[in-house]
């Protein structure tokens, strides 16, 4: 089965759930741009940058908490690295 964190999340439903801000906690909407540090999300029609770097979300609501800080590359790099349970 292929995890989430190995998939494209362009076109995916995106919720912060943690962050050290905390105007980024709560924050959901649909991702239209990901590059190496940050993510774009389609709220309530406007685009809102996220830094990976300060946030941990989920995509999609499944059970999987993506750690910001661990998916630091660009999205083709992501999907075919291999990443630690």
């Amino acid at each position: 089965m292929i995890s989430i964190m190995h998939m494209p999340w362009i076109g995916r439903e995106l919720e912060v759930i943690g962050s050290f801000d905390p105007t980024y906690v709560g924050r959901k909407g649909l991702v239209v741009e990901e590059t190496q540090r940050t993510l774009t999300i389609n709220e309530e029609g406007r685009k809102i940058c996220l830094p990976k770097q300060e946030i941990n979300f989920k995509i999609d609501q499944e059970d999987v908490i993506i750690k910001g800080s661990y998916v630091l590359q660009r999205s083709e790099d992501r999907i075919h690295r291999k990443y630690r349970s």
